[in-house]
């Protein structure tokens, strides 16, 4: 009787070993899916700045130049914000990763 005991106490260890697994598996995955959207979103981001940096650009061949002072800055601005967001996003979620792993 208590042999049996003991074998039904061990099986139970690994499947809670093997839950914590696969819940930490669960959330590693949700972490990549929200850095490949953040990444996704900073690079859409990225790309209408440089859009409007090159406009403003454009506006100053134009002999445009508040406009153009406004709209470069502008977007020199957003493409700064967007790749330091991006950054702190995904080293925010790296310690996330380290502190599921510990």
């Amino acid at each position: 009787m208590f042999n049996s005991f003991k074998k039904h106490q061990n099986t139970e260890q690994p499947n809670s070993n093997q839950a914590e697994n696969e819940m930490e598996q669960k959330i590693i995955e949700e972490l990549l899916r929200q850095i490949r959207l953040i990444s996704n979103l900073s690079s859409v981001v990225i790309a209408a700045s440089a859009m409007m940096t090159l406009f403003g650009v454009g506006l100053l061949y134009l002999d445009k130049v508040p406009e153009a002072s406004l709209t470069a800055g502008v977007g020199i601005l957003a493409s700064i914000s967007s790749v330091q967001f991006a950054k702190d996003e995904k080293e925010e979620l790296w310690e996330m990763i380290d502190k599921l792993r510990k």
